[in-house]
C-alpha cells in the first residue's frame, strides 16, 4: 500500500496567516521611514515639454521630487525574455520620452504618506503628444514573426498541415479574439528599500527575489554581494511579479537620495500601467476533418500584443498542438508591437485564451457534424504527443472526461439549441471543454542543517504566494528526517539563502521538492556514516537500509538507536549540513548558472524521454434570464 506524503498535513503557516502574524513586503515600519508616490503620464505617447514640481516641493514634509531631469542615470537592465532580469527593457524617468500611457514621470518622497500624496497631486506636466497604436489593427503598429526574434516558444510544425487542410473533406476556419486583461492582486506592488553601510536591503513581495537582486545590481552599478532581497510571503503574484519592475528601482534610488528607508506603494489605478498584463490576442483556428469527425490537421495562428521595446513571446499553440490526435499541425505567432508597456503573464497565462479559441472551434465543429461534444473529444483523444511522438508522462484526460460526464449526468443533455429550460423559463446551457498546462521545472538548490538539539534549518529556492509551497517543503523534508513538519525552520524568498529562482509556471513544487528530498536523504546518510563507522556506537556496522531517523534519533529496525546529539558530539561537530541540487532532465548546460543570477532557466514541457502536461476536463451548466417559454430557436441557437 502506497501513502501520499503530507496527505493529512496541516498548513505550517496557516495559523500565522489567519492571525495576521505573517509579514508581507510593505508591512514593515522602519525608523525614520519616508514614503514615495509615483506620478503617471497622462498621454499615451509623446515627449514631456515641461514638468512643474515647484508646488509639490513646497508641501510641508516633502523631502525630494524626482523627475527625468534629476533622476539618477541608471544602467539598462534587459527584459527577462531577452536574457535579463526586468519585467520590461525600458526604464521610465531616464528621458523626456513617453512610451505608453501611465508611465511614471515623477516620484515624490516625503516624511508622511499624506504629504507624498499631496505633493504627487500637485505635479503638472505639458506634453508634445504623438499618435498612438494600442489596438491590434491600429495604424502605426509593427509586426514581427516570433520565431525570428526570440529563442523562446518557437513555431510548432508536424507534418504538412496546409496541404492536409486543402485535401480535407471538411474545413473549419474561424478567428477568435481576446482582450487585454490586467491583474490587480490584494497585495499592491510595493517595496521598502533601506541602505545600511553601502548595502541595499529590499523588502518586497516578489516571485523572483534573485532577479530583483541582480537587476538592482545592474541598474545601480553596485556589486550584487551588497544587495539582499527579502520576500518571505507574496500576497498575490499572478505572473506580474516574475521580474524586476521599475518601482523597485525607484524605491532604491529614493532611499539612497534621502538617506533613510523609503516605502513605495503603487496605487491600484497605476498598477494597470506599472507592470505587465495579459496581452490582447487574435487567433485563427483551422481544422481539417473527415465526414466521420476524425480531425486530421490543425493550424493555430496567433497575433499577440507586445511593446515597442520588447518582444514578449506568446506560448499558446505550444499547448493546443498537443491536445488532439491530428497527424499534422502548425502553430505560429506574430508579435504586434504597440505603444504599451511590455505584456507578460497572468494566472492561467496564455493558455486561457488559446483554449478559448480551440475549444470553441471543437464545439462548433461537433455541432456542425451532429456529434456529441464529449464523444467528439473522446473520438480524437491523443494517446501520444502528436508533435513529438513521445509518450506523455501521464494523461488521463479520457478517464477524466468519461467520469466527469457520468457524474454530471451528461446523458440528460438535449443537444438541440434552446431546448433546455429551468422551471422559471430561463434557457439552460450545458457545456464541456478540455484544457492543458505545460509541465515545467527549474533548477534549484536546497541546504539543510541539523543541530544537536534536533533543530533543523532548511533553505531552498522558492516563493510562498499562497499556494502552500512552505508546507510542501516541510512535509517532504519531515518524511525523511522523522520530525514534525512544524519543527523545520524554512527560509525561502530570501537571497541570503540559496539562489531564489523565479517561481512561476506552476513549477514551484516540482522544482523545490526533488532537491529538498535529496538533501534530507543525504543528511540522514551522513548521520548513518558517522554512527555506523564508529566502533563504540550502538549502531556500529549497521546497514544504512535498516536505519531511519525519528524524533532526533537514528533508529535500527531491531530497536537499537543513537541520538543525533550523541552522534554529533562523538564526531566533534556542532551541526551537520548537506546540500543538494535538483536535476530535472533536459536542462540546458547553463541552466544552474542562469538560475543563480535570476535569469529564466526552465525545462519542459518536452523532456528527453517524454512530454509533460497536466490536463483538465470541465463540464458546466449556465442559465440565462427568464424568457418566454414559447419562444423558439433556429438551428444556430439564436432566439427567433
Amino acid at each position: 500500500m502506497t501513502t501520499t506524503i503530507g496527505a493529512d498535513a496541516q498548513r505550517v503557516d496557516g495559523l500565522d496567516k489567519v492571525k495576521g502574524r505573517n509579514i508581507y513586503g510593505a508591512d514593515r515600519i522602519l525608523p525614520r521611514m519616508a514614503y514615495a508616490i509615483p506620478v503617471a503620464a497622462r498621454v499615451g505617447k509623446g515627449t514631456i515639454r515641461s514638468i512643474d514640481t515647484a508646488v509639490a516641493s513646497r508641501v510641508p514634509g516633502v523631502l525630494l521630487v524626482l523627475t527625468h531631469e534629476n533622476m539618477d542615470r541608471l544602467h539598462p537592465v534587459a527584459f527577462s525574455f531577452a536574457g535579463g532580469h526586468a519585467i520590461q527593457g525600458m526604464m521610465p524617468m531616464q528621458s523626456a520620452t513617453i512610451a505608453y500611457r501611465g508611465q511614471t514621470i515623477a516620484l515624490v518622497i516625503a516624511e508622511m504618506l499624506e504629504a507624498a500624496t499631496e505633493g504627487a497631486e500637485a505635479i503638472s506636466a505639458t506634453y508634445d503628444a504623438q499618435p498612438i497604436a494600442v489596438q491590434m489593427d491600429a495604424p502605426g503598429r509593427e509586426e514581427v514573426l516570433q520565431d525570428k526574434v526570440t529563442e523562446y516558444f518557437k513555431d510548432i510544425k508536424q507534418g504538412d498541415a496546409d496541404s492536409a487542410l486543402k485535401n480535407a473533406e471538411i474545413v473549419y476556419d474561424q478567428t477568435f479574439f481576446s482582450s487585454a486583461q490586467h491583474q490587480n492582486p490584494m497585495e499592491m506592488l510595493s517595496t521598502i528599500a533601506e541602505w545600511r553601510m553601502g548595502h541595499l536591503i529590499v523588502h518586497e513581495g516578489t516571485q523572483a527575489a534573485q532577479a530583483l537582486k541582480q537587476g538592482l545590481s545592474i541598474a545601480l552599478g553596485i556589486a550584487a554581494e551588497k544587495m539582499r532581497v527579502i520576500a518571505p510571503y507574496v500576497g498575490g503574484g499572478f505572473g506580474q511579479r516574475g521580474s524586476m519592475s521599475p518601482h523597485t528601482v525607484f524605491a532604491a534610488v529614493a532611499a539612497r537620495r534621502v538617506g533613510r528607508p523609503v516605502k513605495l506603494t503603487v496605487s491600484r489605478p497605476q498598477i494597470f500601467h506599472a507592470t505587465s498584463f495579459r496581452p490582447a490576442t487574435e487567433r485563427r483556428i483551422r481544422l481539417g476533418l473527415t465526414k466521420e469527425g476524425v480531425i486530421q490537421t490543425g493550424i493555430h495562428e496567433v497575433r499577440s500584443q507586445t511593446s515597442r521595446f520588447d518582444r514578449m513571446p506568446y506560448t499558446g499553440e505550444e499547448t493546443t498542438g498537443r491536445m488532439y490526435a491530428w497527424s499534422a499541425f502548425r502553430g505560429s505567432t506574430t508579435l504586434v508591437k504597440q505603444d504599451i508597456q511590455t505584456p507578460g503573464f497572468m494566472r492561467a497565462p496564455m493558455e486561457m485564451a488559446s483554449f478559448f479559441g480551440l475549444e470553441s472551434a471543437i464545439d462548433e465543429v461537433a455541432f456542425r457534424l451532429n456529434i456529441d461534444p464529449v464523444a467528439f473529444r473522446l473520438k480524437n483523444e491523443a494517446t501520444r504527443c502528436p508533435i513529438t511522438g513521445k509518450p506523455f508522462s501521464s494523461r488521463r484526460l479520457q478517464e477524466c472526461l468519461q467520469r466527469g460526464a457520468e457524474k454530471f449526468g451528461w446523458n440528460r443533455r438535449n443537444p438541440i439549441p434552446g431546448s433546455m429550460r429551468a422551471d422559471n423559463g430561463a434557457l439552460i446551457g450545458w457545456g464541456v471543454a478540455v484544457g492543458a498546462y505545460p509541465g515545467y521545472i527549474s533548477p534549484a538548490v536546497a541546504v539543510i542543517r541539523m543541530y544537536p538539539d534536533g533543530r533543523i534549518v532548511l533553505s531552498v529556492g522558492g516563493h510562498e504566494m499562497g499556494q502552500g509551497i512552505r508546507t510542501a517543503i516541510a512535509v517532504v523534508a519531515a518524511s525523511e528526517l522523522g520530525v514534525s513538519p512544524d519543527a523545520i525552520d524554512i527560509t525561502i524568498g530570501d537571497t541570503a539563502a540559496p539562489p531564489q529562482h523565479t517561481t512561476a509556471g506552476s513549477w514551484g513544487a516540482a522544482t523545490a521538492m526533488p532537491p529538498v528530498q535529496d538533501a534530507a536523504r543525504r543528511l540522514r546518510m551522513r548521520l548513518v556514516e558517522l554512527a555506523a563507522n564508529r566502533k563504540n556506537s550502538p549502531l556500529n556496522g549497521a546497514d544504512a537500509r535498516t536505519l531511519t531517523l525519528s524524533n532526533g534519533k537514528l533508529m535500527h529496525t531491531d530497536g537499537r538507536s543513537e541520538s543525533v546529539a550523541d552522534i554529533l558530539k562523538a564526531a566533534k561537530l556542532d551541526h551537520i549540513e548537506v546540500q543538494a541540487q535538483g536535476a530535472p532532465p533536459g536542462l540546458r548546460p547553463t541552466a544552474y548558472q542562469d538560475a543563480a543570477v535570476g535569469k529564466i532557466a526552465f525545462a519542459g514541457p518536452e523532456f528527453p524521454d517524454y512530454v509533460a502536461f497536466s490536463f483538465i476536463a470541465t463540464l458546466c451548466r449556465s442559465a440565462g434570464r427568464p424568457s418566454n417559454p414559447s419562444s423558439s430557436c433556429d438551428p444556430r441557437g439564436l432566439s427567433s
